[in-house]
């Protein structure tokens, strides 16, 4: 049989044990929070917009691809689109 003294001794192994986990579960999960919080602000559609109240504009800065605003092409200028097939 084990002393009591013995029991004292696993008790507190274990407690040290679960402390060190616990640590170690902490530092993982902060670390993925940082992670995070940097490939979040890396990514290209990330945007930063500021607006003016005086001239009521809003100007958007972003890193990544942007369209060009144009007019859609009229449907009499618009060429027959060759089909695979009869029809």
């Amino acid at each position: 049989m084990s002393s009591p003294a013995s029991l004292g001794v696993r008790k507190h192994a274990r407690n040290r044990a679960l402390v060190l986990v616990s640590a170690i579960t902490l530092g993982a999960g902060a670390a993925g929070v940082v992670g995070t919080a940097v490939i979040a602000s890396t990514l290209p559609g990330s945007t930063s917009a500021t607006s003016s109240a005086s001239s009521g504009s809003t100007t958007s800065v972003t890193s990544g691809s942007q369209l060009q605003a144009g007019t859609a092409p009229s449907a009499a200028n618009t060429p027959p689109v060759a089909t695979s097939g009869a029809s």
